[in-house]
């Protein structure tokens, strides 16, 4: 197995604990999210957002970075990520390139926004956890994916 495979293989594998704990954090906040009355969340609750938040945006990151690991295997150009993204369409672990950049828009939406917006949070949180189990979906295939052409 070549340096680069093994470098994949454990970014594969850090992804894998990466997923059971924005599962975790998903879970925590699926409660929180049925709540009419935001303002009344606890400190805990408050806590439970915000590791749901960082587990999100950091497991989309490294999905990315082992997305581009594998173009690179394939010696593809890497330097735009938009090749990277049309490749692994191609390849059939994303939906579409287009999805993959709703979520990424998503994800930095919720990084920049202030925190008494607590609507405008409710609604980008609500769509984070619909969009959690696509990204669970494009990992699954990445696997697959490395599993089959590299018997990792």
């Amino acid at each position: 197995m070549t340096e680069h495979l093994k470098l994949l293989q454990a970014k594969l594998a850090h992804l894998s604990r990466m997923r059971d704990y924005l599962a975790y954090s998903l879970g925590q906040i699926c409660p929180v999210l049925a709540q009419p009355d935001r303002a009344l969340l606890t400190d805990e609750q408050h806590e439970s957002m915000a590791a749901f938040r960082v587990r999100f945006s950091e497991f989309q990151e490294h999905l990315g970075k082992a997305m581009r690991a594998v173009a690179i295997e394939e010696e593809l150009d890497v330097d735009r990520f938009g090749a990277v993204l049309a490749f692994m369409e191609r390849l059939q672990v994303l939906d579409s390139a287009e999805h993959w950049k709703l979520i990424r828009e998503l994800r930095n939406a919720v990084n920049h926004e202030y925190e008494d917006d607590t609507p405008r949070l409710a609604e980008f949180f609500g769509l984070m956890a619909h969009e959690t189990p696509v990204l669970f979906a494009y990992f699954d295939r990445l696997l697959a994916h490395c599993a089959s052409a590299y018997g990792l």
